[in-house]
């Protein structure tokens, strides 16, 4: 018996293993020929062998598991031989016709093939069980298969299989392959799909779910149009008259659209009368075509061959875009300049006065709208986007002065995503002025759009903001791409507004050929007029320069604000101020601004002055990290690299060299804008000094660490001394350092840090000019989730990581310092050799040197390199191996690999101490290996992880009193103090997030003391915390994995407060039963507004996909089968639906849960039975510690 069903097995593999071939595209036809005789031969041995293993096991227990096996068998017997047939004659026909032109004799040859050869080309259409498809289906298969007389019955049915799936397969599923059978199986499918009353109940119903025409697009339009006339005429078809239905069908079918569409019909259809269907269908196309039309004329206005650049710091990228051909474009002319452009590119229209733009018009006898000549006395083209009357945008009075220049450049990098979360902080100052008045500095500067033309914009220079605006008016005019973010604006009194968008934008000087790269948060209106009233030019301007913004001293409109950023970027040295009473002047890259104080007429009518200080927050406010417990996720792509990011890479690939001496990689700095803009720094660095010296003072301890550390850095080479007169013009920054102190470290309790942020004289610090490189590790959750896989796992990290690289010697005068042992002695100046904690790219650089040593050693260390890129989070090494052989060998390759570098690996830990002993000296192996409990938990990750007994554990300090005062920034503190990236103790944790949520609907401040109620809830929750030290949870989640047999089951789950969903892996053990462990676990608190049970399963449920989409692919395990469960039945019916069936919230979630897993993987669970059910609801700690269901899922997977 176990012969047989081994064997069975067997076949069962040729056969998948043939079916992959033939659906393979490019593999040989002829190939597939050999193979299919080949698998005839094992259609013929499966059916021996399956009858004997059923006539042995009779009406036994597990017989219906047998009969499943079979018809799984020939469901994929069926298709691999169908489609074999169809790869092998589609190819023979080819053949064929190619013969019949040089053979007389062809045509008769073709007559005397088989049958078979000439059915295999019959394309029938594959009928899912879809009513709506029923008709389509029914009436090609009856000409093509049912009544084709020169096919056998039982090809039939083998054709009428395979031309099913889903619901309509399973309706003939159990009629056994049988000539005798087919008209039976027929029969079955007519019954169950031709009924007349479901058919047109589907089709009305696809007609009232038409999706909504979005906008004036030709191609969604065309797509309704074409939708609602296959539904009418398949209403016919069921003899039904649509076309009568009148005025309930033109409801449902102008709901559906656009409002621009609805006005066009409302316009063509008579007032006093009602419309028919047809009409309603024959303006549908109509209208598409037009908008084709229209959309087509577009695009041939775009140029030939265009040649794009972008510039961005020290790359430079060049690529094509080929447009229509020149006989297309050079139909167009424009009605003024006769040239091949249209009217709205005219440089001559563009720059006539408004008034003369009308008068032209008329005598040209334009259309007032759409600047065309047409017959029509109706316009259909849209009407101002200033005041919405019917008259063109560049006819309004009031439109200023847009002059388009065209050029060869295009930098805009609008199209680039960048979903950072940003949140501005903005206050508006008041101050009523009598006789003297500021000028803030401006000018007009060119701004880019998607075609490369540019566009004149007034700008703000704002050192007082951290970020740039931009008007929504000038997005639009420039068709910039906006990408979603969350900001929050606030003003005085707290008063505060959300921005929702951002661009990125290019904008040139008028003056040369400066450029920059902006990315700017989107605003309806950034300021007021600027100035606020005429400022007389009495004053003299100095005849050689040219200004930045020639209108400065009149009120006009601000569109785009650029901030401190980039503010010291754009300055240049010259200052000049010919009249003590007028305003200063001076040069940027722009041209020179105006700024300052001038006097002004005291009988002018008086305005308030109004000025914008902005603050940019790196992080986001408490309020909007908070929020992040339960907003419901967001939709969309995930985050690219922004242009900068890239940049930063580009450089670093360039730039990076080995030091011939010792392997060591030398780096140079990557500058974003030019670094000369840098002021003077030496003395903010020289008082930051006297202030550590007189901390020196009361603390001798604190002394004697930070001397040690600073000698040691000076005798290892990473600081050497400098001449202070050696000044290097323009090309060094002093970096003020100061202490920094960690009681957890086992190496170095004090180190000092330099600080890159330090603001110079100009106001810019050295990180302001410096590239932030992209992250390019591993996620946290995905190291430490594959470190529980392995058998063996080790632990080390690189002893001073980021001073093992060195800073190329042109570069490190931007990294000086100033230091003394003694306050008596002279102030000497040093510089620093390496890479420099606390500099913006840092980070970046040390990870891209780690990835660079792996390429390059990928070869000769196969092990080590894969390792590097895998299991590395900046400095701290997590990894492991199956066997122990595998681990030594996995140490000594990255010992070699890191040491080829000058990176020495140390504090090495593993749960064999044996294996560090045959391989390290004592000294490299973490102490704490030596010891039981208490001695041997190390801090991997920020997880306690004990070498000693191999498990994770957690360390909770001790409850607070009754009596201390609690805020809502207390709990915050102490939630964050529950590090938990695996989601391991997640049903404790969203507990106190479904408080923090109760304390942010009372609006309670951060601060404040919390209320009574929450507040003795709290405490009793917080005095449990302790018990979360009582958890000992196994590092390892597999058995032996010789096994082979390893499944992932994932559970999701809601509540009323919130949602979660949880991860498993289920392995056999080897002794005939299965066990299983907890991977990781996700939550989030039921968002503010309230959302039905059934969305938030689905919420769980896509919280779900999206974790195990994640994990799965980063345990590197061979995974046989993926189960996914809820016990929302609701949901279920969702996700095994098309997502175009459901509505927009639906729909989208649906969609994504369909794209990261199959429908076929999801299954049902009982509520008692779900283990998600605990994070959905949460558990106290000393419950959790106790719960099997959340350790191990439910008992039957066990």
């Amino acid at each position: 018996m176990s012969n047989f069903v081994a064997r069975r097995g067997q076949l069962k593999g040729i056969l998948t293993r043939f079916w992959n071939y033939v659906t393979t595209p490019d593999n040989d036809v002829n190939q597939i020929h050999i193979r299919k005789e080949k698998v005839e031969e094992v259609w013929q041995e499966f059916n021996r062998i399956q009858a004997e293993i059923e006539l042995e096991i009779g009406e036994g227990e597990n017989i219906n598991e047998h009969y499943q096996y079979r018809e799984e068998f020939e469901e994929l017997y069926y298709k691999a031989i169908t489609e074999a047939n169809r790869r092998i004659h589609r190819t023979e026909n080819i053949s064929g016709t190619v013969e019949y032109n040089r053979d007389e004799d062809s045509e008769r040859k073709m007559k005397e093939v088989n049958p078979m050869v000439k059915l295999a080309a019959l394309n029938v259409p594959i009928f899912s069980g879809v009513y709506a498809e029923w008709a389509s289906f029914y009436d090609i298969y009856t000409a093509l298969i049912h009544n084709n007389d020169s096919i056998s019955t039982i090809q039939k049915f083998f054709y009428l299989r395979s031309s099913l799936s889903e619901g309509a397969a399973e309706c003939i599923k159990n009629i056994e392959t049988t000539a005798n059978n087919y008209l039976s199986a027929w029969s079955n499918l007519i019954s169950r799909y031709n009924n007349k009353k479901l058919l047109v109940q589907t089709h009305v119903r696809a007609i009232c779910d038409l999706p909504t025409v979005k906008g004036k697009s030709s191609s969604s339009l065309r797509q309704f149009s074409d939708n609602l006339r296959g539904h009418l005429a398949a209403l016919k078809t069921l003899n039904q008259r649509p076309s009568e239905w009148g005025p309930l069908l033109l409801h449902v079918v102008c709901s559906k659209l656009d409002t621009d569409t609805i006005s066009e019909w409302e316009i063509k259809t008579p007032i006093d009368e009602l419309a028919k269907v047809d009409d309603l269908i024959e303006f549908l196309d109509s209208r598409f075509r037009v908008l084709e039309a229209v959309e087509s004329a577009k695009n041939m206005n775009k140029s030939v061959n265009t040649v794009f650049e972008y510039k961005n710091t020290n790359r430079k990228n060049k690529f094509e875009r080929n447009s229509m051909s020149l006989a297309v474009t050079a139909e167009i002319k424009c009605f003024i300049c006769n040239q091949s452009h249209t009217i709205y590119k005219c440089p001559t229209f563009v720059a006539m006065s408004v008034d003369n733009r009308i008068k032209k018009t008329y005598e040209l006898g334009l259309c007032k709208i759409c600047l065309r000549r047409h017959e029509k006395r109706k316009c259909f083209a849209r009407h101002c986007f200033k005041c919405a009357k019917a008259h063109n945008t560049m006819l309004h009075i009031g439109t200023e002065h847009q002059k388009l220049s065209t050029t060869t450049a295009v930098g805009s990098s609008s199209n680039t995503a960048a979903t950072d979360t940003t949140v501005i902080t903005s206050v508006n100052a008041h101050a009523s002025v009598a006789i003297e008045h500021v000028l803030l500095s401006t000018a007009v500067v060119l701004a880019v759009n998607v075609d490369g033309n540019t566009l004149p914009c007034r700008v703000l220079l704002d050192s007082g903001s951290q970020t740039n605006f931009i008007t929504e008016e000038l997005v639009q005019t420039l068709h910039l791409k906006k990408n979603k973010i969350e900001h929050v604006i606030s003003g005085i009194g707290e008063t505060s507004q959300r921005a929702t968008s951002s661009v990125w934008a290019k904008i040139k000087s008028r003056i040369n050929d400066y450029t920059l790269n902006l990315q700017m948060v989107v605003v309806p209106k950034i300021t007021g007029h600027l100035p606020n009233h005429n400022v007389k030019t009495k004053y003299n301007i100095p005849n050689n320069i040219k200004l930045a913004d020639p209108s400065f001293n009149e009120p006009q409109k601000i569109d785009v604000l650029i901030g401190a950023a980039h503010f010291y970027d754009i300055l240049r040295g010259g200052q000049k101020r010919p009249n003590p009473t007028g305003p200063l002047y001076q040069e940027t890259v722009f041209g020179w601004v105006a700024a300052g104080p001038v006097l002004i007429n005291s009988h002018a009518n008086m305005m308030p002055s109004s000025a914008a200080f902005l603050a940019t927050h790196g992080v986001m406010t408490l309020e909007h990290l908070l929020q992040q417990f339960w907003i419901v996720e967001d939709m969309g792509n995930e985050a690219t690299y922004t242009p900068e990011e890239r940049a930063c890479e580009d450089h670093f690939n360039k730039t990076v060299t080995r030091s011939k001496i010792d392997g060591r990689f030398v780096v140079k700095l990557p500058f974003r804008e030019n670094a000369k803009r840098l002021g003077k720094s030496y003395e903010i660095a020289k008082r930051r000094l006297l202030v550590i010296e007189r901390k020196f003072k009361g603390n001798q301890d604190l002394k004697t660490e930070y001397i040690s550390f600073m000698d040691e850095y000076e005798r290892l080479g990473h600081m050497e001394l400098v001449n202070e007169d050696t000044e290097v013009e323009g090309k060094m920054c002093y970096l003020p350092h100061h202490a920094v102190r960690k009681e957890d470290s086992t190496s170095t309790k004090l180190r000092v840090v330099f600080d890159a942020s330090c603001k110079t004289q100009t106001g810019a610090s050295l990180n302001d000019v410096l590239m932030k490189g992209p992250a390019i590790q591993n996620e946290i959750i995905y190291i430490l989730a594959r470190f529980r896989t392995h058998n063996y796992v080790v632990t080390a990290d690189i002893a001073k990581m980021y001073r093992q690289i060195v800073v190329a010697e042109e570069h490190r005068d931007w990294q000086r310092i100033l230091w003394r042992t003694m306050p008596e002695a002279l102030v000497q100046t040093y510089r620093l050799n390496t890479v420099t904690y606390g500099t913006v790219p840092a980070s970046y650089i040390a990870t891209a040197c780690l990835k660079k040593l792996a390429e390059t050693n990928s070869m000769e260390y196969p092990k080590a390199a894969a390792a590097i890129i895998r299991d590395f989070y900046m400095d701290d090494f997590l990894s492991g191996a199956e066997t122990k052989d595998e681990a030594a060998t996995l140490i000594r390759q990255l010992i070699d690999v890191m040491n080829s570098a000058g990176m020495k690996l140390r504090k090495w830990s593993s749960n064999d101490i044996d294996l560090l002993k045959s391989i390290l000296p004592d000294e490299d192996i973490e102490l704490s290996n030596y010891y039981d409990i208490g001695g041997s938990t190390k801090k991997i990750l920020g997880l306690y992880w004990d070498a000693h007994t191999d498990k994770l554990r957690f360390k909770m300090s001790p409850g607070v009193g009754s009596t201390t005062a609690i805020s809502k920034r207390d709990i915050l503190s102490d939630i964050a103090s529950i590090f938990d990236p695996l989601g391991l103790v997640g049903p404790v944790v969203i507990r106190a997030k479904i408080m923090l949520q109760a304390l942010w609907r009372e609006k309670v401040n951060w601060d404040e003391p919390i209320p009574i109620g929450v507040r003795e809830e709290w405490l009793k929750y917080r005095n449990l915390l302790p018990a979360l030290n009582n958890l000992s949870i196994s590092r390892k989640i597999l058995g032996d994995l010789s096994v082979g047999h390893i499944e992932i089951h994932g559970f999701s789950d809601a509540s009323e407060v919130a949602y979660g969903c949880c991860l498993y892996v289920r392995y056999a053990t080897g002794t005939g039963s299965y066990s299983t462990s907890l991977i990781c676990a996700k939550s989030k608190v039921a968002p503010i507004k309230t959302l039905s049970i059934p969305r938030l399963e689905l919420c769980a449920a896509l919280l779900l996909s999206r974790l195990a989409a994640k994990i799965i692919p980063k345990l590197q395990l061979n995974i046989k089968r993926r189960y996914f469960w809820t016990d929302s039945t609701i949901v279920l019916a969702w996700i095994s639906s098309p997502a175009a069936n459901w509505k927009v919230f639906v729909g989208n979630r649906v969609s994504e849960i369909q794209d990261k897993t199959s429908c076929s993987e999801w299954r049902h669970i009982s509520s008692k039975e779900n283990p998600a059910d605990v994070i959905s609801r949460g558990c106290c700690p000393s419950k959790l510690t106790e719960n099997v269901l959340w350790w191990t899922g439910p008992e039957w997977i066990r």
